[in-house]
């Protein structure tokens, strides 16, 4: 499955790209990927600030090794929260 979105790591700059869903992890516009098994935080947070896009629900996630990506959904809030919902999923799934 993938997704237009915008991207942030590490409080970076933003970026417009895609989030590709693989069987075992996340993979970035950039080449980049997160493995299912390395999440640790997921979580939705409305980000406050200047415009009405400083207050769009945003998508946190978190390795747990500290890398932090923040997603924005191009795509309408039901995506946000349909990615969420799937990266929660998977992350259960390689806890042991």
């Amino acid at each position: 499955m993938t997704y237009a979105v915008v991207v942030s790591a590490d409080d970076g700059p933003q970026q417009a790209g895609r989030l590709e869903l693989e069987p075992d992890g996340l993979r970035f516009s950039d080449g980049s990927r997160m493995l299912y098994a390395d999440l640790g935080d997921v979580y939705v947070e409305r980000r406050s600030g200047g415009g009405s896009a400083a207050r769009r629900p945003t998508l946190v996630v978190i390795s747990r090794q500290g890398e932090r990506r923040t997603i924005t959904s191009l795509e309408g809030l039901g995506a946000l929260h349909e990615l969420a919902e799937e990266l929660v999923e998977a992350r259960g799934k390689t806890s042991g």
